[in-house]
């Protein structure tokens, strides 16, 4: 099981290699008690968002990490990808 900061790590070098733009990290845990650390990117097209979420999951799946839940993939504007103390978004 990796560390918070080993899943961002493996989340912003997929998020990267697909071309993700505006990646940002942002410490959560002291706000709210749903993950310690967001991860927010942007695509450009509905085939990008898909192809992040879709790296994203790969890369983790990898390093043993699977999402607990997952929302919005299937339209492709926006993806949420809910690893418990990182949340992709």
């Amino acid at each position: 099981m990796l560390t918070s900061k080993e899943m961002i790590a493996v989340a912003v070098k997929a998020l990267d290699s697909k071309k993700g733009k505006d990646i940002r990290v942002l410490y959560t845990e002291e706000q709210t008690t749903l993950a310690e650390y967001f991860v927010i990117c942007n695509g450009t097209s509905n085939t990008q968002v898909r192809a992040l979420a879709d790296v994203v999951e790969e890369e983790m799946s990898k390093v043993g990490e699977e999402p607990h839940h997952i929302e919005g993939h299937q339209g492709g504007e926006w993806t949420l990808l809910d690893y418990s103390s990182v949340v992709v978004h």
